[in-house]
C-alpha cells in the first residue's frame, strides 16, 4: 500500500507551475526565467519544511536550510546580473 502525503491544492499547484518554469528555463536559458526558478525552488522548500515542522524538526531544518542557500543564491545572482 502506497501512503500518499495531504498536501494542498495550492501547493500542488504551485509545484506543477514551478516544475514548468523549470523545464522551460532548461531549454531557453533566459535570465528571468532563471531568477523565477530560483526563487520558485526558495519558496517551495520553505513550504515544504514548514509542512514538516511538526513531524520531523530534522527535515524541516534541512528544508529551511536549503530554502535560505537557494535564497542567498537567488541574490547573489540578481547582484551579478545588474553588475554587468
Amino acid at each position: 500500500m502506497i501512503l500518499m502525503r495531504n498536501r494542498p491544492l495550492w501547493f500542488n499547484i504551485f509545484s506543477t507551475v514551478a516544475l514548468a518554469i523549470a523545464v522551460v528555463n532548461i531549454f531557453t536559458h533566459m535570465a528571468f526565467l532563471r531568477i523565477l526558478t530560483m526563487l520558485c525552488l526558495a519558496v517551495f522548500m520553505a513550504t515544504l519544511g514548514s509542512f514538516e515542522l511538526k513531524k520531523n524538526r530534522k527535515m524541516a531544518l534541512l528544508l529551511f536550510g536549503v530554502a535560505a542557500f537557494q535564497f542567498f543564491v537567488l541574490l547573489d545572482t540578481i547582484y551579478v546580473t545588474e553588475t554587468k
